[in-house]
């Protein structure tokens, strides 16, 4: 268009000053004529001129400015990518050194160990008699303990395996939740910060190298979730992320409501009701015919040791203690979730439908670690919501590329504050593993013991020698303050001295805990019928006086 304007400008001053037949006057007017036409001209290029140099100067500002946010994008992503990959590296040597060591980590271990290898001998894991020996409950579904069995025939008794299943299974979720926003938004970026988010919590360091059942169970979850978000319309979808969920739930029960009530919502939000509701149907009817059977081949056992035994006293005190340590862990994604939540535009916005259900549904189960004897590993569903949460607030920020940029460098700083308070979680497992020798020398005493042997936290050493557990203090004494169990026959087992060793753990930094799972009658009677002989891996040692 600009040149068009110069040639049609030339070409009338061509036509101005030719030549013509008529006299001076006539010269004088077409001079004069030529003249300011001439000077229109002029201002005409000169206007040209400018408006050429300032477009000139604005793509050329342009061109910079989006240069340096892309330079800028690089760098917060670089430094994002940096940041995940120490907090991985960390994950992945706190999850080496749990494989590499043999004996018990946790308090849970032994009962799921014990379970397996009785499960491996066909035997029934969900006891309805607990007025006799073993004084045994078996708090969770059995599908985590079952993917044991063919270990146990490999391997014996063993809690390597466990483990392993475990570790894959946190890379497991931390891949689902990526795929997953990946699906919902279309953003690589946002997908691989918020999948990384997930291994690099210090809650998820802490539970992701112990054998338990949590890790497969949220893993199975997301598993559902993730067929769900990709191919909502696809009727094949439906079964499939059914059976996965009902999976999850048969591995830890609590796994009941974030993630089957977040594939509703998101479905009947796409459009897709029957889908949600055949999807409902098919995991509630078939959630629904496992309990009966195993119920009714257990003779209600099942019922017993999986919600009975597992309603415990809830103190609030250890709710608000569990929620300054995430306060003072993560803020910026407690915030950044919660913005997301409650500022983001619901439509237009899929990823809402999704994120906003599951970040919600995950909070009671977070709350539930106010009960006694519970653990972080009631945070583990809302870690991954909010890696999930942070994720979606990235990709909604895409067309504001300077609040983007900074979310992204902020989110890095958040990274590294995680995997330092993740040192605190692999400092309590080293300060185990480091105690390697004198756990060798527990093993060995139970090893050598003739009789049933009463421990508390080196359960796990009991099947590991081929014995089994004979009373889970934790469960039982829970179950005696409740009403639910007498606890003379183990009283009467202590007082007549049955026990060739008895061992409380006790350690520096929780010595009272042995009041959450012993009696004060058992502690009694432990004291009067028996004497404190060794002190090893901070275990009390009882032998019968003689």
């Amino acid at each position: 268009m600009l040149t068009s304007i110069l040639h049609g400008a030339a070409h009338r001053t061509t036509r101005t000053e030719g030549p013509s037949g008529r006299g001076g006057r006539g010269r004088r007017g077409r001079s004069h004529v030529a003249g300011a036409k001439s000077g229109r001209i002029q201002s005409l290029s000169s206007s040209i001129r400018k408006g050429l140099a300032t477009s000139t100067g604005l793509e050329k500002a342009a061109h910079t400015g989006g240069q340096t946010r892309r330079v800028a994008l690089f760098a917060a992503t670089a430094l994002l990518l940096l940041a995940q990959g120490l907090a991985a590296l960390l994950f992945l040597r706190h999850g080496w050194d749990a494989l590499a060591f043999p004996y018990p980590l946790n308090y849970g271990e032994g009962p799921l160990l014990d379970q397996s290898v009785r499960l491996a001998q066909f035997q029934d894991i969900y006891r309805t008699d607990l007025t006799t020996e073993p004084y045994v409950v078996s708090n969770y579904p059995p599908l985590f303990m079952l993917a044991q069995v063919p270990l146990v025939w490999l391997f014996g008794p063993a809690l390597w395996y466990g483990r392993l299943i475990s570790l894959l299974s946190v890379a497991a979720v931390a891949l689902f939740v990526s795929l997953t926003l990946h699906a919902l938004t279309k953003d690589r970026i946002a997908a691989i910060a918020g999948g990384l988010i997930f291994p690099a919590m210090p809650y998820v360091v802490r539970w992701s190298s112990l054998s338990r059942v949590d890790s497969l169970g949220l893993a199975l979850s997301w598993a559902g979730l993730f067929v769900v978000a990709r191919w909502p319309e696809k009727r094949w979808s439906v079964f499939v992320s059914a059976l996965l969920l009902v999976a999850a739930v048969y591995t830890r029960q609590t796994y009941m409501l974030a993630a089957p009530l977040a594939a509703f919502v998101w479905l009947v939000a796409q459009g897709q009701r029957r889908r949600a509701l055949e999807t409902v149907a098919i995991a509630g009817g078939a959630g629904l015919v496992v309990f009966a059977l195993l119920n009714i081949f257990t003779g209600g056992g099942f019922f017993l040791n999986t919600v009975t035994a597992n309603l415990n006293d809830f103190r609030w005190e250890r709710v608000s203690l569990n929620a300054l340590g995430a306060l003072l862990a993560c803020p910026l994604l407690l915030l950044g979730s919660l913005a997301f939540l409650l500022f983001t535009p619901r439509k237009g916005n899929r990823s809402w439908w999704l994120v906003g259900p599951y970040l919600l549904a995950s909070i009671p189960s977070a709350v539930l670690v106010g009960k006694v004897g519970s653990d972080v590993n009631y945070l583990l569903e809302l870690s991954a919501a909010l890696g999930l949460a942070t994720g979606a607030s990235i990709a909604w920020q895409r067309n504001r590329p300077r609040l983007r940029i900074a979310l992204i460098a902020l989110l890095a700083v958040q990274v590294l504050a995680l995997a330092q308070s993740s040192r605190v979680a692999s400092g309590l497992q080293n300060y185990v593993i480091e105690q390697r020798g004198e756990v060798a020398q527990l093993s060995r005493m139970v090893a050598r013991a003739d009789g049933p042997v009463l421990t508390d936290d080196y359960m796990g050493l009991l099947p590991q020698q081929g014995r089994r557990i004979y009373f889970q203090p934790f469960e039982m004494t829970q179950l005696s303050r409740d009403g639910d169990w007498d606890q003379r026959p183990i009283l009467k087992d202590i007082d007549a001295e049955k026990f060739p060793l008895i061992m409380i753990w006790s350690p520096p930094f929780a010595r009272e805990i042995k009041r959450d799972r012993w009696t004060p009658r058992m502690l009694e009677e432990i004291h009067d019928h028996y004497e404190r002989t060794d002190h090893l891996a901070d275990m009390v040692i009882y032998r019968p006086r003689e």
